[in-house]
């Protein structure tokens, strides 16, 4: 079970991050991310699978303006269903935020409701055409 101050320091960044009021960074590892705190405090997220199910699982360090890791705290099959929706929600807000998806969302809605041609052509050359420049064309 999450500590009550940790659940409620969770909800908080939760609600600021889905406010876009927190900076996420991208972590050391593989879906991982980091906020940093000008006081020199630091958190990080991680998501990954786990190896005897097809569950995901979650962790939160906390760290302090020394560095060392004050806080720890990961779900596993145990977890208590609302506990780790509570770091899944985590997780998918900050991962959201960091790779901005809400303003790719609403980017290409803009796009495709609008009466313009959308897309860009990405053709390359055929087999036959020449890709050489215009110096290289030789009447002969």
């Amino acid at each position: 079970m999450i500590p009550e101050k940790l659940k409620k320091l969770i909800e908080l960044l939760t609600q600021k991050t889905k406010d876009k009021k927190t900076i996420w960074n991208k972590g050391s590892g593989e879906n991982q991310f980091k906020l940093s705190l000008s006081e020199g405090i630091a958190l990080m997220i991680v998501e990954w699978p786990e190896d005897y199910s097809n569950q995901l699982s979650y962790g939160l360090t906390i760290f302090n303006e020394d560095g060392y890791a004050i806080e720890k705290y990961s779900t596993d099959q145990y977890t208590e269903m609302a506990d780790f929706e509570l770091m899944k929600d985590f997780y998918k807000s900050v991962s959201d935020a960091y790779y901005k998806v809400d303003e790719t969302l609403d980017s290409l809605m803009a796009a495709l409701s609008s009466k313009e041609v959308i897309g860009i052509s990405e053709e390359r050359p055929q087999e036959n055409e020449s890709t050489s420049s215009d110096d290289d064309d030789l009447p002969f």
